[in-house]
């Protein structure tokens, strides 16, 4: 039987769509004598040769796309790798090009130690085991063999730390060791909202499940603080704590520094900064020992308008010229800061000497007078001797 050349089909193809083309175009009463008869069969030609060549094309590349390459192409990308993180010297996770079947790979033997892995996790302090997810659940690796060490077994799991990891299965909170030995479980549960279990000096942050209050445990699971706090955290080896938007320290030993009655608490520095809530500061060392006991974050100097102006201005295009003569008030303003953004800064009187003259207990003070200053939120006109005489 002989071959019909490329060349061959597409003219067969072709006569037999021009015959179609004139039967159809015939019907409607067009002859080849008829020149608008012709101007219409070569479009309409034209048209379908394009459809044809369209078609063609999306047959081939179809063809390409499905057969050739992945059958003859893409077998040989599929190892190629997109991105990869140490987890160890020589032990990386590997996410591939071509494939969602990501990896843990051991660059010194060339080889392949665990397939089909979504993620891995290492613990911030470089703790021999790494959390790892694959197939929907989570499991531990050893980082530095690329061994699994725990299998894939918990609906989550978090990254070790100070030698103990939480673990969620069965909708319970667990803590386990490195063996996979369960060694906390007193029926907790894991918040909803964005779960974090991380020991820290001893001590791990629990959320209440129902209300998302804050508590701390002990590395056996007994409650050290109880979860009742808005929000906790580990601030320079310190527990500060906040409740109804009043803030709270505890030392690492978990004996109560300063209540939660304050307006904010800044740890830096060997310093211990409070702000109370009658607007004043004061500092502590670590031992809770007073190194300032009236903290003052800045001081101004206040003018006020005399009754006396100036007669030597010179003119000026300017519609507004200030030839008013102020004076320097008595006492200067002092600054203490409200700490936070939702706090204000608050402002007292103090005199040349240094002396505080009235507490910071005003939002506002406006020199009227050399000894004379208003002061708001009251409204209220207070002397350079701190009393209120209107």
């Amino acid at each position: 039987m002989r071959k019909v050349t490329f060349k061959e089909y597409f003219s067969i193809l072709f006569g037999g769509l021009w015959q179609g083309i004139l039967w159809v175009l015939g019907l409607f009463g067009y002859k080849d004598e008829n020149p608008f008869g012709k101007v219409v069969k070569r479009i309409f030609a034209s048209c379908v040769t394009v459809l044809m060549l369209l078609f063609t094309g999306c047959v081939l590349f179809a063809f390409a796309k499905q057969v050739v390459y992945n059958e003859f192409i893409r077998p040989h990308t599929n190892n190629r790798v997109w991105e990869e993180k140490y987890i160890s010297n020589h032990i990386v996770f590997q996410e591939m090009y071509y494939s969602d079947k990501n990896r843990v790979f051991d660059k010194n033997e060339q080889k392949v130690l665990l397939e089909d892995v979504d993620w891995v996790v290492v613990s911030d302090d470089k703790d021999s085991l790494a959390v790892y997810a694959r197939n929907g659940k989570r499991g531990y690796i050893n980082r530095f063999t690329g061994k699994v060490a725990i299998p894939e077994i918990y609906t989550r799991a978090w990254i070790f730390s100070e030698g103990l990891a939480a673990v969620e299965k069965d909708g319970e909170l667990l803590f386990i060791d490195h063996s996979g030995k369960v060694v906390i479980d007193k029926d907790f549960q894991v918040y909803f909202h964005d779960p974090k279990y991380a020991f820290k000096n001893g001590y791990c942050m629990i959320k209440n499940p129902v209300d998302g209050k804050m508590g701390l445990i002990d590395r056996a699971g007994n409650w050290v603080l109880n979860a009742e706090y808005d929000y906790l955290f580990n601030n320079e080896g310190f527990w500060q704590v906040e409740k109804d938007g009043y803030v709270g320290l505890y030392t690492s030993k978990m004996d109560l520094m300063f209540p939660a009655e304050n307006s904010a608490i800044f740890v830096d520095d060997s310093i211990i900064e409070v702000r109370y809530t009658n607007h004043t500061a004061k500092r502590y060392d670590y031992n809770g020992n007073v190194v300032v006991d009236f903290v003052i974050d800045e001081v101004y100097n206040m003018q006020y308008e005399t009754t006396e102006l100036r007669n030597d201005m010179e003119p000026s295009d300017s519609e507004f010229v200030d030839n008013k003569i102020y004076g320097i008030a008595n006492c200067q303003q002092y600054m203490v800061r409200g700490g936070t953004y939702n706090n204000s800064d608050y402002y007292g009187l103090l005199n040349r000497d240094g002396k505080i003259v009235t507490p910071p207990i005003y939002t506002s003070i406006k020199a009227i007078g050399k000894d004379l200053y208003l002061c708001q939120p009251d409204g209220v006109i207070v002397n350079d001797k701190g009393k209120i005489v209107h």
